[in-house]
């Protein structure tokens, strides 16, 4: 079916991890009121689904038992998982609903029900590991949903877009020595969680399929969108997946707190085109987005609107910066770091 589909579930909102945490519930709240009010969950391109939690043998796809039993003990007690990432009584049973969303995410682009999906999910999942969590997230969300349609459908290859101002150390942990799964990540550095050097290729059999662009501060959209022009779209087109996934944290945004990369509402529309065509051409157009970061909330809320929009490809709806945005240009440090990493990946990679 030619739609959007756009997971959400009103408790989502119920995550809360405490008064001042960025990772907060209006995340969403203002997310969703934003969309009503510009009428975009109304409009025939879009379709709104509800997803039923995962359960513990969709968490141990991508988790041990160790660390699911973990989560589940500290969830009856409360405690903290690190010292930025509470866990409270609800935060198990939340965690596995996000990880629902992002399991239906998946499977209604793989079943041919949506053209594409936007999971508007809470907590995020991308710095959770085998058999760690932190940085906001307890369960790797895009990691379950991946092994969740490889196990249902089939499909033999995936690539993961993790465009989160912080590197999404989880992910890359869990598909380090898989190359079934090609990770791609655009990230500032230095910053939190300090991995996603260039030189972390992967290992073992999944050497090459391991990809960063580290990001220095004030590096502008226009660099990310280079990066998925140079080196993101001809690893697609040589690699070929079955299914695209995009780990979508908007904190990468000029006037996130958390950040100092300066991209604009446009770099988000114009790097979502990018993917879209190069989907359209290996992968019948298979692409399920799930929010990670994000956390200006005057922003947020029209950045994934403009994402939205751009997916389901509605053209009759204006959405722009609140702020004033900086120019974009490409700097020449990203120009001669994608230099270095095609050399690097020309061991792997023919298009290099």
């Amino acid at each position: 079916m030619n739609m959007t589909g756009i997971i959400f579930h009103e408790d989502f909102s119920k995550h809360d991890p405490g008064w001042g945490h960025p990772e907060c519930p209006d995340r969403l709240n203002l997310t969703m009121k934003f969309l009503r009010e510009k009428d975009i969950l109304g409009r025939p391109e879009i379709k709104l689904v509800y997803p039923d939690s995962a359960n513990e043998q969709d968490l141990a796809l991508a988790h041990t038992k160790k660390y699911i039993d973990s989560i589940k003990r500290i969830s009856k007690h409360r405690g903290m998982l690190t010292s930025d990432t509470p866990v409270k009584q609800e935060t198990y049973d939340l965690a596995k609903l996000s990880v629902g969303g992002a399991i239906l995410a998946g499977k209604i682009v793989s079943s041919g029900e949506m053209k594409n999906s936007f999971l508007l999910n809470r907590p995020p999942g991308h710095h959770a590991g085998r058999d760690y969590g932190g940085g906001f997230c307890y369960f790797n969300n895009i990691a379950i949903m991946v092994e969740s349609i490889r196990q249902e459908y089939g499909f033999k290859k995936f690539m993961i877009l993790d465009w989160d101002v912080h590197h999404g150390n989880g992910t890359q942990d869990i598909f380090y020595d898989d190359p079934s799964v090609l990770y791609f990540s655009t990230h500032q550095m230095p910053l939190f969680p300090g991995t996603g050097r260039i030189e972390e290729l992967g290992e073992k059999e999944g050497v090459g399929y391991n990809v960063n662009v580290p990001l220095s501060p004030g590096s502008t959209g226009a660099d990310c969108s280079y990066a998925i022009d140079k080196l993101f779209i001809p690893l697609a087109r040589e690699y070929r997946p079955d299914f695209i996934a995009i780990s979508a944290g908007q904190d990468a945004y000029f006037a996130d707190s958390l950040a100092d990369l300066n991209f604009i509402l446009e770099t988000y529309v114009k790097i979502t085109k990018q993917v879209m065509k190069v989907a359209e051409e290996v992968c019948n157009e298979r692409i399920a987005i799930v929010l990670e970061g994000g956390y200006n909330l005057e922003a947020l809320p029209r950045i994934i609107a403009a994402i939205i929009t751009t997916l389901a490809e509605i053209k009759d709806i204006e959405l722009s910066d609140p702020y004033l945005a900086p120019k974009q240009i490409v700097s020449s440090t990203v120009e001669k770091d994608i230099l270095k990493m095609k050399a690097l990946l020309a061991d792997y990679w023919k298009v290099f």
